[in-house]
């Protein structure tokens, strides 16, 4: 018997029967067909390839975009209202802690889209295998490996927003095939994950064909071994299953490691030119061989690079792991424009534009704890590239917007004598908004490995035979631990002939226990991280190990009078979004969640509560 949540079936079947492809490189120029049904689809090769290449455009769609950002971040202590946000009442509502079922952002339903179409791919692509003698038994493994990647990743998020969801894994391509499902536990569905991956991954592509007349990479617009890795290593740390965590992250890490040794034009060492990688290593890294990523320097004075080639530029960089292309030029109807992050943190359009400011702007408490100490809580010194390069300030550095997914790129430059700070950042901007969004790079890997090893490690080592507490008595994984993050904090820190960077350089020495490593691994996740949809999801993922909301109350608090409060927050249902009105009314076996209350209340549930 075929099971789902009831919704407007319009809304169901316009994912599998109807694409309107448009994106950018060979995999996203297909035609579509005109008309789907039985009689004329599903009978080759090409069309599983325009379906496949139909779940990629839906994700590039600004509902389902904008629902990774506000999901994911918008609730974080990294963020606050920003341009007009007053305007925008479910924009608004949500940085006030004032979540309520009618909330646009309550509707799930572009996710579901997704996973339906995906469901429908691997139901059908066998039966086009049977038809099509060019469509092979690889190719279809390949093809439901890529699309359970796609799917499964849909599932994390909507596990992470909600909690407990509706999980389904058939094809719905009909109206009989619709009956209202219950929602399952959100541990059970991340463990079915798991496995799901587990069985696919090795018949995923390890990677595409390269086209170098075409700045589309399918290697990291589609889903990969690596991506898939990388996934695995995110719910496997959501799921408490670190060892596990920590042998798929170093798959990721191995592979981006062997990719760099086939150049051969790269050398070992911290330091290195403008464009390329460098590995990497600690002196006393005696676990890893090093870490291939982009140094943040670019000639003497000048610094950016990383953020250049990671997040501007042509994108795709050889950390990427999986990002979906946004590629507009504002002349072809071809391609598509990233307007959702363009609404949420800003662009630069020539006309109607906002000048790099969204509805959502960075915590003023972030932005100004520099300006005024050699440290803040945030960023340990003023040295960090990233507090530039994340950030438009404003003069003062007492408020600033988000840089990524806006600029083009970020110059970072030595600023003049009797500047507030020693640096100062000019973002490179663009009038077109064609960032790609970044699900997976390879620095988040590491620190996510860096996470579960801390996880792993143990506190009894970590005295010599005297009874005292050194570094060098580290437990094993604690220490490897030290070395991933001093790695990821080592490339951006901003050097000229005026800095003695060993004096910025994390020590070892600062951070002898097992509770000062999980804080460091976190903060640095949240430097390298901030804004790419990941914070709250971070946050939300400490309290679902401890088993309290004390991780969440202790760090939205610092968000001040213009975020929420974190009274809020003493229930753990509170972490999550309550299901959407709609939702609830349409499927008899989708109840609102206590915490909510009654879904006719439109007042604040913070009043109530």
């Amino acid at each position: 018997m075929r099971k789902y949540f009831n919704k407007p079936i319009s809304l169901v079947l316009s994912g599998v029967l109807c694409l309107v492809l448009a994106g950018c490189g060979d995999f996203l120029e297909i035609e579509p067909k005109t008309f789907v049904s039985e009689d004329n689809f599903w009978n080759e090769k090409t069309d599983i390839d325009q379906m496949v290449a139909g779940v990629y455009v839906k994700m590039q769609a600004d509902a389902f975009i904008q629902r990774c950002i506000m999901w994911g971040e918008t609730r974080s202590d990294n963020i606050v209202e920003g341009l007009n946000a007053s305007d925008q009442t479910n924009i608004y509502r949500t940085l006030k802690e004032n979540l309520l079922s009618t909330n646009a952002y309550t509707t799930w339903v572009d996710f579901y889209a997704v996973i339906n179409q995906c469901n429908t791919i691997i139901e059908m692509a066998p039966v086009v295998s049977e038809k099509d003698p060019v469509y092979t038994e690889s190719d279809v493994l390949a093809t439901q490996a890529e699309v359970k990647a796609l799917r499964d990743l849909c599932y994390f998020y909507l596990v992470r927003a909600f909690k407990d969801v509706p999980y389904y894994t058939n094809a719905i391509q009909s109206e009989d095939d619709v009956e209202p499902i219950a929602p399952s536990d959100g541990d059970s569905i991340v463990g079915c994950l798991i496995v799901d991956l587990e069985d696919c991954v090795s018949n995923a592509l390890k990677a595409y064909p390269k086209d170098s007349s075409n700045s589309y990479d399918s290697s990291k617009n589609r889903i990969t071994q690596n991506a898939i890795y990388a996934l695995l290593t995110d719910l496997c740390l959501w799921n408490g299953d670190y060892q596990k965590a920590v042998d798929y992250a170093q798959r990721v890490i191995d592979a981006k490691y062997d990719d760099y040794m086939e150049d051969n034009s790269n050398s070992t060492g911290v330091a290195g030119s403008g464009g390329s990688l460098t590995l990497f290593q600690h002196s006393n890294d005696t676990w890893s061989k090093g870490f291939p990523l982009y140094p943040c320097y670019s000639n003497s004075n000048t610094f950016g690079n990383a953020f250049d080639k990671i997040f501007g530029g042509t994108q795709n960089s050889e950390e990427s792991i999986f990002e979906l292309s946004f590629t507009y030029d504002g002349t072809s109807s071809n391609y598509l424009q990233n307007t959702a992050l363009a609404t949420l943190y800003g662009n630069y359009y020539s006309s109607g534009g906002n000048s790099g400011e969204g509805y959502l702007a960075c915590n003023d408490e972030i932005v100004s704890e520099l300006s005024s100490s050699t440290s803040g809580s945030v960023f340990d010194h003023r040295y960090d590239a990233r507090y530039y390069e994340n950030i438009k300030a404003d003069d003062e550095y007492n408020s600033g917007y988000p840089n990524k997914y806006v600029a083009t790129g970020a110059t970072v430059e030595t600023a003049s004598s009797g500047s507030t700070l020693p640096f100062k950042m000019t973002p490179q901007t663009d009038i077109y908004a064609n960032r790609n969004f970044i699900f997976y790079r390879l620095t988040d890997v590491m620190l996510m490995q860096a996470e579960a090893l801390i996880e792993l490690g143990s506190d009894n080592s970590m005295y010599d035979d005297n009874g005292i507490l050194t570094s060098s008595s580290l437990d094993e994984n604690l220490q490897r631990a030290f070395y991933i993050i001093w790695a990821v904090n080592r490339r951006s820190i901003l050097t000229n002939s005026t800095t003695n960077t060993s004096s910025y350089e994390l020590s070892i020495n600062n951070y002898n226990t097992k509770s000062l490593l999980e804080d460091l691994v976190m903060k640095e996740r949240r430097r390298e991280l901030m804004f790419e949809g990941k914070r709250w999801f971070d946050l939300i993922r400490q309290c679902h190990r401890a088993g309290t909301t004390d991780y969440v109350r202790s760090h939205v608090g610092a968000k001040g009078s213009s975020g929420g409060s974190a009274t809020l927050f003493t229930n753990y249902e509170a972490l999550f979004w309550p299901y959407n009105k709609d939702e609830v009314k349409n499927n008899d076996l989708l109840s609102q969640k206590p915490y909510y209350g009654n879904d006719d209340d439109e007042s604040s549930f913070s009043s109530t509560k």
